[in-house]
């Protein structure tokens, strides 16, 4: 892992898994081309109610690996573990696990668009991990 995974293991309570779920979301916002076209990409992956959950103010519903694999098809979750050094089936247990929060936290107001503000897509900068630091660390 490089300096920035440390960075983020830091920030983010020096949790690595958390890191590793991070960078496999922005591995998924830079793929399907912005975090809008991830959630469009996860509702039609039959994850709309448990993406609601996570954008909106309440409980967040839980969410298998397979759900998670299945959602983002294995050509899109190959590219995306592949890239995060990874393989599959630890890139959809990881996002299971961590892409509730981690939506929940981009979303502080119930509202999808609150996400777009953190521009994951052109890797984490430090804007974004104090932005995100503010929200795990409260």
């Amino acid at each position: 892992m490089g300096m920035l995974d440390n960075v983020l293991g830091q920030v983010l309570g020096g949790n690595k898994d958390n890191a590793m779920a991070l960078k496999l979301l922005q591995n998924l916002v830079s793929q399907q081309g912005g975090i809008t076209e991830v959630f469009k990409k996860l509702q039609a992956g039959g994850l709309g109610p448990a993406l609601a959950s996570w954008v909106g103010n309440g409980d967040n519903q839980a969410v298998s690996a397979d759900a998670i694999s299945n959602a983002l098809g294995a050509d899109l979750l190959s590219k995306i573990s592949g890239q995060a050094g990874v393989n599959n089936t630890e890139a959809s247990s990881l996002l299971a696990q961590y892409l509730p929060n981690i939506i929940n936290q981009l979303t502080p107001h119930g509202k999808a668009e609150d996400a777009a503000k953190f521009d994951l897509s052109d890797g984490v900068d430090m804007n974004d991990i104090a932005a995100l630091a503010s929200k795990f660390l409260k």
